[in-house]
């Protein structure tokens, strides 16, 4: 019995010291945002166009996450439940851990969108006879966003789907609307290189503690854009895209300057004859440069991308985006003045008489903290202009906001 005893107690000592080992940290957060919103637009220079202003307050709930997080040692491992509304409901489940052996250290992690089955012709807006459950017609696809990363700190290999490439953007801009994209029709990109994510592999390398340079090679499915955003213009349905693409940062003086360059091509592997010759090749370029002078800090963000078809019957596909951003930030104790200016210019078409949609934006913004609220006040303004296309060309924008978010 009394060696019983010393058992059962050695056992829930072993537990208790085990415990520690084996705790998660569980957390839950949210935000929560309201605006006070002026706008003037006008749509184009047609004289029956008229010009609209409004005034509104609107107050929304930004993303719900519940997470829970546990380290054992040289191994960390992290879950994440989501909820976020962008123009439809996004909900996620992540799940991500690392791990050090040695002087590698490797990281990973998957993360799905959750997709629901179960609605009918009555609540899915088909109007169709539906047979057993389907898709909701609000539901999003799955996200699986897969890659692992290996590093020694000086040495970084990334392997699988991820933005392997920097698109080089150092521009900051004001709560207002003003700031200009590349290509707003599809990818919406910010001005640099043109880089999302895509299936890859990159490998970075630490020149010293200043400088480091990383190449990336894609090689991608049909259902893939070059580099993430060169979409395919020759109307290959079925093709491989393959890429490479260089990206340089570096730290000289007061100035961090980070320049990345890549291109892509698509091959069409239909088997037809005529598809066969189908393809379309992309290229991107990023330049960023800010400059550290204290309680100023300026900033130029260039960048530039084209694409076209390979076929003599789409010789006219020819997409060409390119933009710049010069302003600065400037601290005023914990508070920020924002100064912004940008320009764009997106062409779709070589053909004769197709001229490119030129924007213009500017922005000027204050950002502060009032207790546990932060508080940003903006003006921006943005102009287009297209002479061979009237619909376009004249088109004006004013924006005034006030908005103020909590996080909790």
């Amino acid at each position: 019995m009394k060696q019983l005893s010393k058992m059962m107690l050695a056992a829930v000592a072993s537990v208790a010291l085990a415990a520690p080992a084996f705790a998660w940290d569980f957390t839950a957060s949210g935000s929560t945002s309201a605006t006070w919103n002026q706008t003037s637009n006008k749509a184009n220079s047609l004289a029956a166009t008229k010009e609209t202003s409004k005034v509104r307050v609107h107050g929304e709930g930004g993303s719900l996450a519940i997470g829970a997080s546990h380290t054992d040692g040289a191994k960390t491992a992290s879950v994440t439940y989501s909820l976020d509304w962008d123009d439809n409901l996004d909900e996620s489940l992540t799940v991500s851990g690392s791990n050090k052996v040695g002087a590698w250290t490797a990281s990973g992690s998957v993360s799905y969108d959750i997709q629901r089955a179960g609605c009918h012709s009555s609540d899915n807006g088909s109007g169709a006879a539906v047979v057993g459950a389907t898709a909701c017609a609000g539901d999003q696809t799955d996200n699986d966003m897969a890659a692992i990363t290996l590093t020694d700190g000086t040495m970084t290999i990334v392997f699988g789907e991820a933005a392997h490439l920097s698109g080089q953007n150092v521009s900051s801009s004001s709560a207002a609307s003003g700031s200009v994209t590349l290509d707003s029709v599809d990818a919406d990109a910010s001005v640099g290189a043109m880089i999302d994510s895509y299936q890859g592999v990159s490998l970075g390398y630490a020149i010293s503690d200043t400088m480091n340079i990383t190449v990336a090679y894609q090689a991608g499915e049909s259902s893939e854009d070059g580099f993430g955003t060169g979409e395919a213009l020759d109307g290959e349905a079925s093709h491989s895209v393959s890429g490479f693409g260089i990206g340089f940062s570096g730290t000289f003086g007061p100035a961090t300057i980070g320049f990345t360059q890549a291109s892509s091509t698509t091959a069409d592997y239909s088997g037809a004859t005529a598809a066969g010759l189908l393809s379309t090749s992309w290229s991107t370029m990023g330049v960023g440069v800010s400059i550290d002078l204290g309680d100023i800090d300026p900033f130029i963000s260039i960048g530039s991308s084209s694409g076209s078809a390979g076929s003599t019957a789409n010789k006219t596909v020819e997409h060409t985006h390119s933009g710049n951003e010069v302003g600065l930030t400037y601290a005023l104790g914990t508070d920020t003045v924002i100064l912004y200016v940008g320009s764009s210019s997106d062409q779709y078409s070589s053909a004769a008489g197709v001229d490119p949609t030129t924007k213009s934006g500017m922005e000027v913004g204050y950002n502060t903290a009032v207790g546990p609220v932060s508080l940003s006040v903006g003006y921006g303004t943005q102009t287009h202009a297209n002479s061979s296309d009237t619909s376009v060309d004249g088109y004006s924008n004013t924006d005034i906001e006030v908005a103020m978010g909590f996080s909790f």
